[in-house]
């Protein structure tokens, strides 16, 4: 795998569209721009768009001011969450966690509505131990989610859709067709968390949580993948120029015909491995 392929090769090579931005602000002004249009030409289609939403790599508040502004009908939109934290009995974590993806979506997005683009809470969902089945049924009788907004994780996770453990006989197919469903979380997705999240409290940090499939992602008619951080760097170059594997989930988005791609620029740029290296030394 070449480290220094570029984002312009990428949408060569992968016949794709994939764009580089300044920074952060530059990339949720384009995410909140495509996601207004998706909902003005469903609203005048007469139809609902839904999308597939993540925690981490979007900032909801610039939704929230493209909402506002253009007042379109917020019961057109239905958000599907990728996940939620469990506690220990297996139900979602409380509100009251600082985890909790139910409470940040209702402070960064839901509450921040206002007028006609309120969205109704039937419209707010989140995978569920208690309806395990809910989000694959919704998202296959809707022909897919309209788009899914998607990170990629250090595992090579899209939502919490990990790589097997090394003694684990799950085969590729099986990651690709997995469903919304209940899943532990390996030590490198909860570090993950940890670093970026929790400011290294481990005990913050669910083992278990609830996650839509791989199969109810690559079902999606768009992705659109966001790519913010400096080791964002090496697992996009993965993911896209690497082998197909389960091991690295994200890979199978080689095999989707819409994907989308916007880097900043410092996900983008070749991965610093030397100076990585030097400075750790």
């Amino acid at each position: 795998m070449n480290l220094g392929v570029s984002l312009q090769a990428l949408a060569e090579q992968r016949k794709l569209q994939a764009e580089e931005v300044p920074d952060t602000e530059a990339l949720n002004r384009i995410v909140a721009t495509e996601l207004v249009t998706a909902l003005r030409v469903a609203v005048g289609a007469g139809r609902q768009l839904l999308v597939i939403v993540p925690v981490g790599p979007l900032d909801y508040s610039y939704w929230v001011e493209a909402l506002n502004r253009e007042q379109l009908d917020g019961s057109a939109l239905i958000t599907v969450n990728m996940d939620e934290y469990l506690d220990d009995s297996g139900a979602w974590i409380s509100l009251e966690h600082p985890l909790s993806f139910r409470q940040f979506m209702r402070a960064s997005l839901f509450d921040g509505l206002e007028g006609k683009s309120r969205m109704p809470p039937e419209n707010q969902v989140f995978p569920d131990p208690e309806e395990p089945d809910r989000v694959t049924d919704l998202l296959r009788n809707h022909g897919g989610a309209d788009i899914c907004y998607a990170g990629i994780g250090l595992s090579g996770h899209l939502a919490f859709n990990d790589p097997p453990g090394e003694k684990e006989s799950t085969t590729d197919g099986m990651v690709r067709n997995s469903v919304t469903r209940k899943v532990t979380l390996p030590d490198v997705s909860r570090s993950q968390v940890c670093l970026c999240g929790t400011d290294g409290v481990w005990d913050l940090v669910p083992r278990e949580a609830m996650t839509v499939g791989m199969r109810d992602i690559l079902e999606s008619k768009l992705i659109h993948v966001t790519l913010l951080r400096n080791w964002h760097a090496g697992l996009w170059r993965q993911a896209f120029f690497g082998p197909v594997t389960g091991r690295f989930p994200a890979s199978f988005l080689q095999e989707h015909p819409h994907v989308k791609v916007t880097a900043t620029r410092l996900a983008a740029a070749p991965p610093a491995v030397h100076t990585a290296l030097r400075v750790a030394m």
